[in-house]
């Protein structure tokens, strides 16, 4: 079976940033295991453009959500745990709602992926089949910042919707 992460598409380079998201929240406690600290609904004011596109993914600061792509993530992952998040543009007065979502972390990094010097961030990704145990949706733990890989029925799934913003690109599996 297939994999892909899953992330914000690059090419839109006008998206909302969140303001303040150090004061708020401790990046510690963005696993699974630590996020009962964090509140179940977050407030955040963004900075950006007239023109700013909430996409349906957003990955820059935190791994968000939106509100249609989490309703669809969660038939296939339901264990998972979300935190709500609101996104206020106080330019355009806009409001979006997202979810901060917290799936199972898995150690998947093949001996074959490259990491960099520091042995935290990946340079080359690949997963071990035999340890994704066929899951629909994970999160690698062994990956400094928050790295989603999705099966391919699931990112079917998600092309047919015709979300905004979003990249699905291959993994490789050893």
């Amino acid at each position: 079976m297939d994999y892909f992460v899953l992330k914000q598409d690059s090419r839109y380079t006008s998206t909302p940033m969140l303001e303040g998201l150090r004061e708020k929240l401790d990046m510690r406690d963005l696993y699974a295991a630590t996020s009962y600290r964090i509140p179940d609904k977050l407030l955040f004011q963004v900075k950006g453009e007239k023109d700013s596109v909430f996409t349906d993914v957003l990955d820059r600061q935190l791994f968000l959500l939106s509100d249609g792509l989490k309703r669809l993530v969660e038939l296939y992952e339901p264990r998972a745990v979300y935190k709500m998040v609101i996104l206020m543009h106080m330019l355009t007065r806009r409001q979006k709602t997202y979810y901060l979502p917290f799936f199972e972390e898995l150690p998947c990094l093949s001996p074959y992926a490259e990491l960099h010097q520091d042995q935290r961030t990946i340079k080359r990704l690949v997963l071990d089949r035999e340890r994704l145990q066929g899951k629909k949706i994970v999160r690698v733990s062994e990956s400094e910042m928050p790295l989603i890989v999705v099966r391919l029925d699931v990112a079917e799934s998600l092309l047919r919707r015709e979300p905004v913003g979003i990249r699905l690109e291959r993994v490789e599996l050893a």
